[in-house]
């Protein structure tokens, strides 16, 4: 298989910002010069954005962690017990935090847990060194940073939003295809729009970085989070389009005007669909079905015309037409059982060490807390020791043929830097391909780590293995942790999905008030994660997925229809008809939903009220979460925690 041009081009960048950083670490006579080099690896990306987005998070953590460092060790001078609680406290507490973020923010926040492991742990016998090690890793990961910078820049690192544009585009041909087929009458197939949520949702951690690329780089974040959220309000319009009568003309010719609009007349079709709006809004006898038909396909071309700006401005770098906010993961229970294995298998860790009574037995243990808490950032912790673990013997024998073959004929810096080529190279080109880059990412930092570049170069056989056995020791303790200690399953994630799906649905039922931009992303993150979590033993369920969508849906036109009605409260005549709506929608009566929204209607064409957009759009939500109660009732029923829902034909 041939190796493109640019990936090359990447290792050699890689390789040549590892020897510049360790040449300047030399220079400076920095302690622990090879965390410059170290830091080099770790930052290693593709894209200038990614690795300015890793720096930036591995600085600011750098220097939380060196803080910490600092208070530990004068909270707890000479007190081994003490010192070896606090830091196991403190990476606790760092890995709940990076539970609730992803990608870049949780690899900094468990970094600056672990980074006390660097300077406070290993130092423990000599505390008097604590200062100077944490100065030495500031300066020496500060230089990292700046070769890894400056080497991109210097020879042209592509940018993020070259990918991440066509990603988006991709995403955008597959709803397009989907919304297509919906609308054209093909029937709702709940497999596709999960995998099309699981695809959007992908999208996040390139939206998240690519802010760093340039020095527009916010609008084209902007533009990418308005992309990602119109591209999953299209799935969630299309879906509720589908439960309107089909055999009605005017249903008919609604979705005519979507499929146009899909084909690229947008502008024409919204056209056309607000005159019908006003010209149903104008006669005596309106329907509010029609008003809801009406006002839903107008959610959905100016969906559309959100995503063709939000493309324009990652690609041009402009403003977006509107500023969306992505929400953050909230799983409590997770976070919190993330913490207290890491802790209890940093504890056991520990507790081994101190009985095997193994010389420098505090490097081991800071490698087993870097590891473990490393680990839990990650989708499925257990492949990634696994993989983990094929990286280590990788670089392990490489890192002996290269110490002690290549390295003993002469301390000449030129032998050092071509001597770490092959490997580093190795490993970035194997780092690019997704099947196997659990293996490639890890590899450099574990190589950099055993040849522990120094001047003048060390060749102590007995340090290099207890270094080897250190990083197996901790491998295995972090296997065994995962696979031991409290795990989770890919059932789960799924239960944890379904049970997140019911709150959301009592709470949206109730009145709860939520950012309907960021309940739309949340709603659809959720089924996407479902979908993820499902393998071959644990599928995901088809009447489960649909349970599911058809909750999400009426979550969300439930939450729409209090937002648009708390915005027309302000009406004493309209004020007087909430009560029996929001009873209705509480009690899942479907019945008594299309009569109210009918009752407030006829109130509004008698002139007592006038006519405010809040209204009819809260009128169509209710109508909307009607016809979900009608149609999906049988599914939905089984997320009712609260059994709001009392049988067929909402009674």
């Amino acid at each position: 298989m041939m190796v493109p041009v640019h990936i090359w081009a990447y290792a050699f960048r890689i390789w040549l910002a590892a020897i510049v950083a360790l040449y300047v670490a030399f220079w400076l006579q920095l302690g622990g010069a090879s965390s410059a080099a170290v830091t080099v690896a770790i930052l290693a990306q593709p894209t200038r954005g990614a690795a300015l987005a890793k720096a930036v998070y591995r600085f600011a953590a750098t220097f939380i962690g060196a803080a910490m460092s600092i208070v530990i060790a004068g909270l707890f001078p000479g007190e081994r017990v003490g010192l070896l609680a606090a830091f196991i406290l403190w990476v606790c507490v760092c890995v709940f935090v990076a539970s609730y973020f992803r990608g870049f923010r949780a690899y900094a926040a468990v970094l600056s847990g672990y980074t006390v492991g660097i300077i406070t742990v290993v130092n423990i016998d000599t505390p008097q060194k604590v200062f100077t090690a944490m100065t030495d890793r500031v300066a020496a990961i500060t230089i990292g940073i700046l070769c890894v910078t400056l080497i991109n820049d210097l020879f042209g690192s592509p940018p993020v939003w070259l990918g991440l544009e066509r990603r988006i585009a991709q995403a955008w041909h597959d709803v397009r295809d989907y919304a297509r087929d919906v609308l054209g009458g093909a029937k709702d197939d709940a497999e596709r729009a999960g995998m099309l949520f699981a695809a959007i949702a992908g999208l996040r951690d390139e939206v998240d970085i690519v802010a760093y690329d340039m020095a527009d780089g916010r609008h084209r974040a902007g533009g990418a989070r308005s992309a990602m959220l119109a591209l999953v309000e299209i799935v969630q319009q299309a879906r509720l389009l589908s439960l309107f009568d089909r055999g009605d003309p005017l249903a008919v010719t609604v979705r005519d005007q979507c499929l146009a609009a899909l084909d690229g007349n947008r502008s024409e079709a919204l056209a056309i669909l607000v005159r019908m709006h006003d010209d149903e809004l104008s006669r005596s006898d309106a329907t509010i079905a029609a008003i809801a038909q009406i006002q839903r396909a107008l959610r959905c071309v100016e969906s559309m015309i959100q995503i063709e700006d939000g493309l324009l401005s990652v690609r041009e770098g402009s403003g977006p037409a509107r500023n969306v906010r992505l929400p953050r993961r909230r799983e409590f229970f997770f976070a919190l059982q993330n913490a207290i294995r890491v802790g209890i298998a940093v504890s056991v860790g520990a507790l081994f060490l101190v009985f095997a009574g193994w010389p420098a037995s505090a490097l081991a243990l800071m490698i087993t807390a870097n590891v473990c808490a490393l680990c839990t950032t990650m989708r499925d912790p257990s492949k990634v020791v696994v993989a983990a673990m094929a990286s280590f013997t990788l670089a392990a024998v490489s890192a002996y043929i290269v110490h002690f073959y290549f390295l003993t004929g002469s301390q000449d810096f030129i032998r050092l830097a071509i001597g770490i080529a092959p490997m580093m190279m190795l490993g970035c080109v194997l780092s690019v391909n997704p099947k196997i880059a659990g293996i490639g990412a890890p590899m450099n930092n574990i190589f950099l780590f055993l040849l522990a570049p120094s001047n003048p170069q060390s060749f102590n056989a007995l340090s290099f293995f207890s270094q080897c056995m250190f990083v197996a020791f901790a491998l295995g303790v972090v296997f065994l942790a995962f696979r031991l200690v409290w795990p989770v399953s890919e059932l789960d994630k799924q239960r944890a999905v379904v049970r997140a799906t019911k709150e959301t649905l009592a709470a949206s039922v109730t009145g709860k008030k939520y950012s309907l931009p960021a309940l739309s992303i949340a709603l659809a993150s959720r089924i996407a994660d479902y979908v993820v979590a499902a393998t071959d033993k644990h599928r995901s369920h088809p009447e489960m997925l649909r349970g599911l969508l058809a909750t999400s849906d009426l979550s969300l036109v439930s939450a729409a229809a209090y937002d648009h009605l708390e915005q027309s409260s302000d009406d004493p005549a309209f004020r007087s008809k909430l009560g029996p709506l929001q009873r209705a929608l509480r009690s899942g009566n479907s019945r008594r939903l299309y009569a109210g929204a009918r009752s407030v209607l006829r109130r509004m064409q008698e002139g007592k009220a006038g006519l405010h957009e809040a209204q009819l759009a809260a009128l169509a939500d209710l109508w909307s979460a009607g016809l979900l109660l009608d149609r999906e009732r049988r599914r939905i029923r089984h997320f009712d925690g609260r059994g709001f829902i009392k049988g067929e034909g909402g009674r």
